[in-house]
């Protein structure tokens, strides 16, 4: 019953609904998720591009967050406001047929019109991998980052305590990107040891530009001894993104969920 009253409250309020897709995909061929110039391939175009061929009319995508070039997600977020009814049929196996490999639909949900996947979601979490081995690998060159000096993990994560909590993350957000603020919470930001890879996990309410990539170069110092771990503190009061460490490659980035309020989360009917 809870199933077909959800689905009649958004039929009537959305004659065509608000979709929600929930998105893996390999950012190793792409230009980042934010559409840009005419050939330049990135994801949030080559899924507009799928979603045109679908409906015959031009859609536009919006992005729980935008990805950098080369960087992954495993569950990204992103809605659209279909044109025409998308309930009677296998609307995700029909879309996933008009995607590149490299682009996987893994949900696809139909949700209240006051969903926005960038302005709704309460937090997200990244994870960067790295692969701690005396050798690199070729199949995992583009899903993470080598690096052969063994980690200490111990001191790494002693290190990540002073990024806890709500601060001014200036110092580790590079330039190109229009935002009032700079201070953001980090729920949570640990190293640990995940099957063959080293990954490092944050979980926060929003993110600057290149921000976790720029906290993990900043963190791989301690253990190349060029930055003490107690300096975490003094860089980040510093707001000195020159006194910060250079970005990680983008390739071992990914996003890995976006949390939204339950109340919306028990409103999504599935596709």
């Amino acid at each position: 019953m809870a199933f077909l009253l959800n689905f009649e409250v958004l039929k009537i309020r959305a004659p065509h609904g608000k979709v929600k897709l929930t998105i893996e995909y390999d950012g190793t061929n792409y230009q980042g998720w934010q559409r840009q110039g005419e050939g330049i391939p990135t994801l949030q175009g080559t899924i507009e591009s799928a979603l045109f061929e679908l409906f015959k009319k031009k859609i536009h995508l919006m992005g729980a967050g935008r990805t950098d070039s080369g960087v992954h997600a495993e569950n990204q977020v992103a809605h659209f406001i279909a044109p025409k009814d998308v309930t009677g049929y296998n609307f995700v196996h029909l879309f996933q047929s008009l995607l590149p490999s490299d682009i996987c639909i893994k949900k696809a949900q139909l949700v209240p019109p006051h969903f926005h996947a960038q302005r709704s979601a309460l937090s997200k979490t990244y994870t960067y991998k790295i692969w701690n081995e005396p050798l690199p690998s070729a199949l995992r060159a583009h899903r993470s980052l080598w690096i052969r000096k063994p980690l200490n993990l111990e001191r790494l994560n002693r290190a990540c305590e002073a990024i806890l909590g709500t601060h001014d993350f200036k110092c580790f957000r590079s330039e190109g990107s229009a935002i009032k603020s700079t201070i953001r919470t980090i729920h949570s930001a640990k190293f640990m040891k995940a099957g063959d890879y080293i990954e490092f996990s944050i979980n926060g309410n929003g993110f600057l530009k290149q921000m976790v990539r720029n906290i993990v170069g900043t963190l791989l110092q301690i253990e190349m001894g060029l930055r003490d771990e107690k300096s975490i503190k003094e860089l980040m009061d510093s707001r000195e993104r020159m006194q910060a460490g250079p970005s990680a490659r983008p390739q071992g980035l990914y996003l890995t969920q976006v949390f939204y309020p339950a109340e919306l989360d028990n409103q999504a009917v599935p596709l």
